[in-house]
């Protein structure tokens, strides 16, 4: 084993006009940038100064040279927080992450914990926008690695930490917005509801209700339109009058819900239409009819009076009650096989 390791290091230091100079130090092989060349203290000084004028690089030198040389300093723990931030403005944000991590692992005195959770947020926010990461988390391979999975734990760890605080607030809302862009729809509205829930006097408070009746429409759109999505629209749509009640972002909700409103009216017409070219007019009345009862607001309501007018002619006003009696409930809208128009 001992020639093993002579011979790996030897390796290394024969390949250093191509990897750059190394040396071996208390049995660890040591870039010689890495090497200190002063007291704990003097590096630590440099390290300081260097982040006062944000040269990044310099940050990551001198943050390295610590952890390398000090691990029985005081300043040996701070040292990885900063390199985090030397790497966070170096865009190398996984990176930046993975050190915040071993920073945070420390329970006790730690100096810097509220930056700390502060940056892991941004890093999460910055994966949620679409940035990659490095492949296998190494700073020189590219970053071509889908990180969003990543965003979502980091964004846990920030609940965790301050659950309690702005930071959590925000950090549910990006991971309901993860959740939706993943199409999964059952994750972004409990994560939407638990922002509402435990801040409900939040900021975000009004974009949770807004972002909740957005998943409901998309699944009302995916799926052949159940009423309960409607139903769970209608009912979020009034809590947020109700919570918050001079908000413009309800207008917002408003529209989504007429949307909404305007998919299902759709789906009745389209079997109203294949009963009337089935020569089928009474069942096709009766789909009608329940459109202008039951979606009087929509386009497709003023498309089902115009048909009522030409099929029956002599009335002014279908029969509601009539409409509203006859017609297959909306959570069932079709009780027989209706071949796609």
């Amino acid at each position: 084993m001992y020639s093993f390791k002579k011979l790996s290091w030897a390796l290394v230091l024969l390949a250093g006009p191509l990897m750059g100079a190394y040396t071996v130090k208390e049995g660890k092989i040591l870039n010689l940038e890495e090497v200190a060349t002063m007291s704990v203290q003097e590096h630590y000084g440099l390290l300081l100064e260097a982040v006062q004028k944000e040269d990044w690089n310099e940050v990551v030198h001198q943050s390295t040279v610590m952890i390398k040389n000090f691990p029985d300093s005081p300043f040996y723990h701070e040292a990885f927080y900063y390199l985090a931030v030397g790497y966070f403005h170096k865009d190398d944000y996984d990176i930046a992450n993975d050190h915040l991590t071993i920073y945070l692992k420390k329970q006790t005195a730690l100096q810097h914990f509220r930056e700390a959770i502060e940056l892991k947020f941004e890093i999460a926010e910055k994966f949620r926008e679409g940035t990659k990461k490095h492949i296998g988390g190494i700073a020189a391979l590219p970053k071509w690695m889908p990180a969003k999975d990543e965003a979502l734990k980091i964004y846990d760890e920030v609940i965790s930490a301050l659950p309690n605080d702005d930071l959590a607030a925000r950090a549910l809302f990006g991971k309901g917005v993860i959740h939706l862009e993943e199409d999964d729809y059952a994750s972004s509205i409990e994560t939407f509801q638990t922002l509402i829930r435990r801040f409900p006097q939040h900021a975000l408070a009004p974009d949770a209700y807004v972002e909740i009746t957005h998943v409901y429409l998309i699944q009302s759109k995916e799926r052949y339109p159940d009423a309960d999505f409607l139903d769970l629209a209608a009912l979020n749509l009034r809590k947020f009058r109700q919570d918050f009640p001079s908000d413009e972002r309800v207008a917002v909700a408003e529209t989504l819900l007429a949307e909404m409103e305007e998919v299902y009216a759709k789906s009745f017409y389209e079997i109203a239409q294949f009963y009337e070219r089935t020569k089928k007019p009474h069942a096709s009345i009766l789909y009608y009819s329940k459109i202008v009862k039951t979606f009087p607001n929509t386009k497709t309501s003023e498309l089902s009076k115009k048909r009522l007018k030409v099929l029956r002619p002599t009335e002014e006003s279908p029969n509601q009650d009539e409409a509203h009696a006859s017609t297959p409930a909306i959570q069932n809208p079709v009780q027989e096989q209706v071949p796609a128009l």
